[in-house]
């Protein structure tokens, strides 16, 4: 439901959307061409993370509709947690994450140049990977494995996908 927040406004603003592909960690909505202008980037790019913001806030409320029934108290949730913390990661203003999208929008209006404001959020998202990674190797060093491993990996891929959306010089 998040990437179809994407592509729906995406569509309002007619630009075609080819398709929508869930991977394990998450998924992308394959937008034809740059967003009309900044407005518009800014618009799809937070529609994802507003829709799991959403859905976090009706399966809270749920909880108290099922609270008599623990199997569905517990499935709502999990859904709620984990609706909230996909909104929540999402907008880490790291390129080409959803945050990363609305900090390029930010640039874009500002300085009116979108190849300088997707430069600077990739640069900015590859920071952020940077510190992911920092973080990872600390919570490995102070004895959580698995965790630190997980944020490495949440940093490398951060880093791989900020990188391949700064051109090469």
């Amino acid at each position: 439901l998040h990437e179809i927040g994407h592509s729906v406004v995406a569509l309002w603003y007619k630009i075609q959307v080819r398709s929508i592909t869930l991977f394990m960690f998450g998924g992308v909505a394959q937008i034809e061409g740059e967003s009309p202008n900044a407005g518009a980037e800014f618009l799809i790019a937070v529609a994802g993370p507003l829709v799991s913001f959403f859905l976090a806030f009706v399966c809270n409320e749920l909880l108290r509709v099922f609270s008599d029934n623990p199997p569905l108290l517990a499935l709502f949730k999990y859904l709620a947690y984990i609706n909230l913390a996909l909104g929540l990661f999402n907008l880490i203003p790291g390129y080409p994450l959803d945050g990363g999208r609305v900090f390029r929008a930010m640039v874009w209006a500002i300085t009116g140049d979108l190849p300088r404001a997707t430069f600077i959020a990739a640069k900015v998202g590859q920071g952020f990977a940077f510190v992911f990674i920092l973080i990872g190797f600390w919570k490995i060093f102070s004895g959580d494995i698995p965790g630190g491993l997980w944020i490495i990996f949440l940093g490398w891929f951060l880093k791989n996908a900020a990188t391949t959306h700064i051109p090469s010089s």
